[in-house]
């Protein structure tokens, strides 16, 4: 059997004992609030001023370019038209000017895409600094706009398709800041505005990738030049058996 002892301090001592206690925790309670107040300002006054520093503005810098691709876009195509028939183009697609760099880099837009443009060719150091309004391919303020007219076939023709293009240009880029950040980001314009014409009913020879796409949305699965066969017959000549 075990016995339960259990010390009674006596009134008095108890409440020197709270006394204590309660003392104590005032104490380590003010000790931790001026700890808590006093960090946040050291370490403010050892923060370098690392954000404010890269919203700068990359002067004198020195680009490199990998990763550029040259490639044709459809941006518009007419429905098959008959005889007679006008038939305007509706968009697919919209090419951009733009330069995707993180935010508060510094990096200037129009100064990167006439970079690209000394790259690819497009621009020649004769042409001028990248802020002239001149050069096309970097200005941003002249957006895409499709050719809104229309073909009209002449003739016995059926299933003609009138189809525009441009040469979507886009590349990857190493900026060099002349403070020693380094910037990396992509930029993307066009260049040749073009257009053509295609016969559904003709199969398409040495074509180009717009010009089969635009037969892909424009003709019929199962006309010429979506699959190389012959034209169809018009319905008074097919045989019947």
């Amino acid at each position: 059997m075990s016995e339960d002892r259990r010390t009674t301090a006596p009134p008095g001592l108890r409440r020197a004992l709270v006394a204590a206690v309660a003392t104590c925790l005032v104490v380590g309670a003010a000790s931790f609030a001026v700890g808590r107040s006093t960090a946040p300002e050291t370490a403010a006054a050892e923060a370098k001023p690392t954000a404010r520093n890269s919203a700068e503005p990359c002067q004198g810098g020195t680009y490199t370019w990998f990763g550029v691709r040259e490639e044709p876009l459809l941006t518009g195509v007419s429905r098959a038209s008959e005889k007679g028939e006008e038939t305007p183009l509706a968009a697919v697609a919209r090419p951009r000017k733009a330069v995707d760099a993180p935010r508060g880099a510094g990096v200037d837009t129009r100064r990167t895409l006439y970079s690209l443009a000394l790259h690819i060719g497009e621009a020649g150091l004769d042409d001028g600094e990248a802020g002239q309004e001149g050069l096309a391919f970097a200005d941003p303020a002249l957006p895409y706009a499709l050719d809104g007219g229309s073909v009209e076939v002449d003739g016995d023709g059926v299933g003609t398709v009138e189809w525009a293009q441009v040469t979507s240009v886009t590349g990857q880029f190493r900026l060099e800041c002349g403070d020693g950040r380094t910037v990396y980001g992509q930029a993307e314009s066009w260049t040749i505005d073009g257009a053509g014409v295609l016969d559904c009913q003709e199969p398409l020879t040495d074509a180009t990738p717009t010009a089969r796409d635009a037969a892909l949305l424009a003709c019929e699965g199962d006309d010429p030049a979506n699959t190389g066969g012959k034209p169809k017959a018009p319905e008074g000549d097919r045989k019947t058996s």
